[in-house]
C-alpha cells in the first residue's frame, strides 16, 4: 500500500475536486477541523486510520487507489467487517467485540 503522506494528500485533493466539494465541506462531513483537513491534503501529516477510512468513504475513493487490492480476497464479508469496525465509535467496537465473543462461545 502507498503510505506516503504526500501521495495520500494528492488523492484526497483529486477526489475532493472530482466531487466538487470544498475543504470546509469535507471537514464538516468527517468531523475534522478544516485546517487539519488542509494539512492532510497538502501532505503535511498522515491521517489516523479511522480518519483515513472516513475520508475515503466520504470521497468515494476505492482502496485500490492506494495499492490495496481486495478483489482477490475470498471473504468479502471480512473486508466489509473490517471497514465497518474502523468507521465505528469506541462504544460500537465494544458491542461488536461482545457479540463476537458470545458467538465464539457457542461453539
Amino acid at each position: 500500500m502507498f503510505l506516503d503522506k504526500k501521495f495520500i494528500g494528492q488523492k484526497l485533493k483529486e477526489y475532493r475536486k472530482k466531487a466538487s466539494l470544498s475543504q470546509e465541506q469535507i471537514a464538516e462531513k468527517t468531523g475534522l477541523a478544516e485546517k487539519h483537513y488542509g494539512r492532510l491534503e497538502r501532505g503535511a501529516c498522515m491521517p489516523a486510520l479511522e480518519t483515513f477510512f472516513k475520508l475515503i468513504e466520504v470521497l468515494n475513493i476505492p482502496l485500490s487507489e492506494f495499492g490495496a487490492n481486495f478483489e482477490d480476497v475470498e471473504n468479502k464479508s471480512r473486508v466489509e467487517l473490517i471497514k465497518e469496525i474502523y468507521l465505528s465509535s469506541t462504544k460500537e467496537i465494544d458491542a461488536y467485540l461482545n457479540i463476537i465473543k458470545t458467538v465464539k462461545s457457542l461453539k
